[in-house]
């Protein structure tokens, strides 16, 4: 990661990104600086030509959706929701597949589900249109599996991220762990994005 560069939110370059194909996002758990930053990796291409998996620990699927719709004024091409620790989720829209893993520590159901949705997305998915993937959180993981787990599991969903020629981040609160883990998990991802609490972006790549 030889390039770095320090900017407001409203000049960020994430062009910078464009060849990454998983990206870890720094920022802290509470308030909404981390969200707002991962919505605008989101949002990067025209809502009607992105296909969006979220797998979430810390919101349910109409909570992800009404955050969509407020970022980026449509539905995606197609949307896709894993709610962890939730025993079912539902929305409206049906432009949106939900499933829910009712037990938080179950990484084989999470990586069940959102495969398949994943898979479902690529092959649907035209030519002209973009897959991004959304993991929020390594923070909330890591208190339901230790460090070599959860890196053998975040191996197998950065791996399948790049298979299908998507996009994904994947939210981590630095505060909240030691150098060590910070270390180990760094190493799975292509580029690495830090947000402040001030919405002060630096992207390293």
């Amino acid at each position: 990661m030889a390039e770095r560069a320090e900017s407001g939110e409203d000049d960020a370059d994430l062009s910078q990104l464009d060849d990454a194909s998983n990206v870890l996002l720094l920022a802290p758990s509470l308030g909404r600086t981390g969200k707002d930053a991962g919505m605008r990796l989101l949002t990067r291409d025209p809502p009607a030509q992105t296909n969006i998996l979220s797998v979430s620990y810390v919101e349910t699927a109409a909570e992800f959706v009404d955050r969509w719709a407020e970022a980026a004024g449509e539905p995606p091409a197609r949307g896709g929701f894993v709610a962890v620790g939730e025993a079912e989720g539902a929305v409206d829209d049906s432009a949106w597949a939900v499933r829910a893993v009712e037990n938080p520590s179950d990484l084989t159901g999470v990586g069940i589900e959102l495969s398949e949705l994943l898979s479902g997305m690529a092959t649907a998915a035209g030519d002209d249109e973009s897959i991004t993937f959304c993991f929020n959180s390594i923070t909330s993981l890591l208190q339901y599996a230790d460090v070599q787990r959860a890196f053998r599991f975040l191996h197998v969903v950065t791996g399948r991220v790049k298979t299908v020629g998507g996009t994904g981040h994947y939210h981590l609160d630095p505060d909240a762990h030691d150098r060590q883990t910070m270390a180990t998990l760094k190493g799975l991802f292509d580029a690495v994005v830090e947000v402040d609490g001030d919405g002060n972006w630096d992207v390293q790549t």
